[in-house]
Parts: structure tokens; C-alpha cells; sequence
């Protein structure tokens, strides 16, 4: 549990993930991304101990080519120069079942694996000064972005593999896609009210960190 009262000085959460870490907001007329204040990261900074790092970035998928692997264990080496203790959250795999011409769980899964595995050689993870939690995605639903049922299907069974995969690793798993959140229009973007349940599961679930509310 993350509750002693000089962690929010001492602590840093990188949330890494697609475009429901970064905030976007796929209605015309808006600015493509909600504020701060109505992100789910923002408001894990705004409520908890952790000074939260948002690094999202719209359209990514899980890395794996070698070019992509080099660069987050760059970044990794400069987010270890921040406030300990330091979480790593990652939250992928939507864009790559979204956007497959098959979509498949266990390909995804399979992808993860190897990320994390690689994550796992870097020597600020190895040697714990950096620690992962994998965050399964929220589950998609259908809407204007989701018109094959078979994305949703395998949306749906992204929690079981990423928690098997997380436990053979010895990492920390949250099963975020088992929540029922609030999705825009699309059918794969939290709304804002689904970014305020998403950053309360994250708070209050038993399964979950137990945040501190500040």
C-alpha cells in the first residue's frame, strides 16, 4: 500500500500506454484530448501520494521491433533518475487487437510477453529500482471504431492472459478490463466519466494499489 506521507515528494507512477493514457477525445469540436484534471492519470496525481508521469502516446502498440525496444530502455534509464520509489504502468495491446486483420488475445499476449521480458533485462528493473505493473486495457465495446464482434471477443479475454503471463513473471497484474467503464461513441475510448471510474477503481479496488487519498 502507498501510504507514507513522504512518498508524494519521494514517489513517481510512468503510465506508458496508447490513447487511453494519453486522454484522447475523439468528438468533433474538441480539442482531441481531455484536460488534465479529467484524465484518469491526471487525477491519480491530483489524489494520490504518487507524482504520476503521463507518457501515452495515440496509435501505440505493444513495441517490438528492435529500434522501438532500444528507445524505451533509454527512457527507462532516464525515468530511473526520478523520485523513488518508481512504478512503471503499462497499458497496451488495444491498437494491436484493434487494428489486426485477425484480431487475436493470444498474439497480443504473446507480444507482451516479449516486451516485458526485455523490460525485465534492463538493469533499473532488474535490480528493482524501477518496478512494472501491467494494466489490462479497458474492454471495447461496439461502436463507430468497433464493428467486428471479433475485436470485442478478444478484448475480452486479454485480463485472463495478461494476468497468467504477469504471474509467470513476477510482475504486478490489474485487471482494469473487468471493470464496466464509460466508453465514448467508439467503442474504445474512455469518456470522461470513464476516466473518473477508472483512476476511482484504481484507488479503491481490494485487487488493486489501495492508493492513498490525499
Amino acid at each position: 500500500m502507498w501510504s507514507s506521507m513522504e512518498s508524494k515528494m519521494a514517489g513517481t507512477i510512468i503510465c506508458y500506454g496508447d490513447s487511453n493514457t494519453f486522454g484522447y477525445d475523439s468528438r468533433m469540436g474538441t480539442e482531441g484530448r481531455f484536460p488534465k484534471e479529467i484524465r484518469w492519470t491526471g487525477i491519480l496525481d491530483d489524489r494520490t501520494e504518487y507524482k504520476v508521469k503521463n507518457h501515452g502516446i495515440c496509435g501505440r502498440c505493444i513495441p517490438e521491433m528492435t529500434g522501438q525496444m532500444d528507445f524505451i530502455c533509454k527512457q527507462i534509464k532516464s525515468w530511473a533518475k526520478k523520485a523513488a520509489p518508481i512504478w512503471l504502468f503499462l497499458m497496451l495491446g488495444t491498437n494491436d487487437i484493434l487494428n489486426a486483420a485477425e484480431p487475436s488475445a493470444e498474439k497480443t499476449a504473446e507480444k507482451m510477453k516479449h516486451f516485458l521480458e526485455r523490460l525485465q533485462e534492463t538493469p533499473e528493473v532488474s535490480e528493482g529500482k524501477i518496478e512494472l505493473c501491467l494494466l489490462v486495457p479497458p474492454m471495447m465495446k461496439r461502436g463507430s471504431w468497433v464493428s467486428d464482434d471479433r475485436i470485442v471477443t478478444e478484448s475480452r479475454k486479454i485480463g485472463e492472459l495478461y494476468g497468467a503471463l504477469a504471474e509467470q513473471l513476477g510482475i504486478k497484474c490489474i485487471n482494469c478490463g473487468k471493470w464496466e467503464l464509460s466508453l465514448l461513441y467508439d467503442g474504445v475510448h474512455l469518456s470522461e466519466e470513464g476516466h473518473a471510474e477508472f483512476a476511482e477503481k484504481l484507488i479503491s479496488e481490494p485487487e488493486a494499489f489501495e492508493l492513498e487519498i490525499i
